[in-house]
């Protein structure tokens, strides 16, 4: 093989790696937002279960104690749902929405006997969610 021929071959393969690494979407490896559900049900309400999950993570059933927090990492833009359950009452919520929350490092949720309440910053809340009983 000629040295012209071997620069054009290495070119092509450079090339072609280029292209297959920069279609190639990082977000998935990265954490875009964290989501943090904290029990706030009164005291002797007893630990709840919750689950949060997109289209495609599942992080599972989890028991969430009272006064802890839950917390579970955002790596792809789509839509967050978290559902909680406690006793006889049930609530689901939409955990992460790109368009609402899609700049934020954090979304806060707090579970309440009154609902459950969204902040961006941890101190200032909006019921979003009421809950349900079966």
């Amino acid at each position: 093989m000629g040295g012209g021929n071997g620069h054009v071959l290495v070119f092509l393969v450079s090339v072609f790696f280029f292209i297959i690494l920069s279609s190639v979407d990082g977000s998935q490896y990265k954490q875009l937002s964290t989501i943090h559900v904290m029990n706030s049900m009164a005291k002797g309400s007893g630990p709840m279960q919750i689950r949060c999950k997109s289209r495609y993570t599942d992080y599972g059933m989890q028991q969430l104690g009272e006064g802890t927090e839950y917390r579970c990492g955002v790596r792809e833009k789509a839509v967050y749902y978290c559902m909680g359950m406690t006793g006889r009452r049930i609530a689901s919520w939409h955990a992460f929405q790109p368009r609402r929350d899609g700049n934020r490092k954090a979304v806060f949720w707090l579970v309440k006997e009154n609902g459950i309440f969204l902040s961006w910053d941890n101190s200032t809340w909006v019921r979003k969610s009421d809950w349900e009983t079966d």
